[in-house]
């Protein structure tokens, strides 16, 4: 990936830097893609989980794979590979045969997701230096924006448009997203003559290792409340889905809104402050859900638990950057794979406390936030073993 060494334009890249919010965007689309299609498709359970599944496959391989090549290549031919993927992807699952076609788009849909996550997440860091946790929060924003498009576009269409149709329009999305990407000029890699090996030894720096147990922990904390939100609401009250659903709601509005204005006080706390800051309000919300007897109540207490998850990824990202600016592509890899592992890892621990008691599963969030600010701590205090 492009460094903190190259020279950069005397103004700040503002269209490059839309460009790449508009390559999260379509990230967050692809991410929530299979849950909005799942309903229309006719597969039975065990077929619907492998479709769901595909797409988790190929965003984890293409982040194991991805960080290296933009040390190397740069961003620009990374994120017109995956936009391309993603379109025909796309734009194909319409008129494919059957299961064993879609699972196969599915995949290749994931792979131009993996690319798209760690190429703008490296790519902004190297574009903003000066002020990196804002700008990532800021493009996290823009994936809670992508990652409500495709279920809100399912919802509004009714049975007016077909999901076919709706394919096509985001798959035409990543296709118009592609042109700027392949009109503007980007940072060219300053490691495009480095040997592999020599990329990969910083691999050897312990604090690459915190950074991506901080985000294993937050990424587990995250998927589970995502998956667990809605059910623990029906469950404590004994509500019906729909309006079970209102606390899944509240978290995601919540971890939206609080990324967009995380870009402004990020500023004023920084990132160890931020992370703490972040961590606290967590373990409120927890706490808050499990004293709550009331509909309100749990709401409010799942709304603030997604305030506080909301800086935590972007910041620890943006606080990696800093660290390791020589090799951002390579670190941001390697500590995203980590996070993704804790991505699938939270869901099931969430599955295995509700076994026993549904109000268990808030041990997640209690404990993901009391590791979050240990290792906060420990990310914010300590430099790379090499300069």
């Amino acid at each position: 990936m492009v460094s903190n060494s190259l020279v950069h334009p005397p103004k700040r890249p503002i269209g490059l830097i839309a460009t790449v919010n508009a390559c999260m965007f379509i990230f967050g689309i692809v991410l929530l893609l299979m849950g909005s299609l799942l309903p229309s498709l006719r597969v039975n359970s065990a077929r619907a989980g492998g479709l769901g599944s595909f797409p988790l496959i190929g965003i984890l391989a293409a982040t194991i794979l991805t960080g290296p090549f933009l040390d190397k290549a740069g961003a620009k031919p990374a994120l017109a590979a995956a936009l391309v993927l993603i379109a025909i992807s796309l734009a194909s699952m319409p008129s494919l045969p059957g299961y064993t076609a879609l699972a196969g788009a599915a995949l290749v849909y994931g792979l131009g997701g993996g690319i798209l996550n760690t190429a703008t997440n490296a790519l902004i860091s190297d574009l903003s230096a000066a002020a990196r946790g804002a700008a990532l929060n800021l493009l996290g924003f823009s994936f809670s924006l992508g990652a409500v498009a495709a279920p809100l576009l399912m919802s509004a269409a009714g049975g007016r448009l077909s999901s076919a149709i709706i394919l096509r329009i985001l798959a035409a999305a990543a296709a118009i997203v592609l042109i700027p990407v392949l009109a503007l000029r980007f940072p060219a890699p300053t490691h495009s003559s480095v040997p592999l090996g020599n990329l990969l030894q910083v691999l050897r720096q312990p604090l690459v290792w915190f950074f991506g147990a901080l985000l294993f922990f937050e990424s587990g904390n995250e998927n589970c409340m995502f998956v667990w939100t809605g059910k623990l609401a029906g469950d404590l009250l004994h509500l019906v889905a729909r309006r079970a659903d209102l606390a899944l709601l509240g978290l995601s509005i919540a971890l939206g809104v609080g990324r967009l204005l995380a870009a402004v006080w990020l500023r004023w706390l920084g990132s160890r402050k931020a992370l703490l800051l972040s961590s606290a309000v967590t373990f409120v919300g927890a706490t808050a859900v499990l004293s709550e007897k009331t509909l309100i109540g749990i709401v409010a207490g799942f709304t603030i638990i997604g305030l506080g998850l909301s800086a935590i990824y972007p910041t620890a990202l943006g606080l990696a950057g800093d660290r390791f600016p020589d090799k951002t592509g390579t670190v941001f890899g390697s500590v995203m794979t980590v996070g993704l592992v804790g991505g699938v890892a939270g869901p099931l621990i969430g599955g295995w406390l509700a076994s026993a008691n549904p109000k268990e599963v808030l041990a997640v969030p209690l404990a993901a936030a009391v590791a979050v600010a240990l290792l906060a701590v420990v990310v914010s205090s300590r430099k790379r073993d090499y300069q």
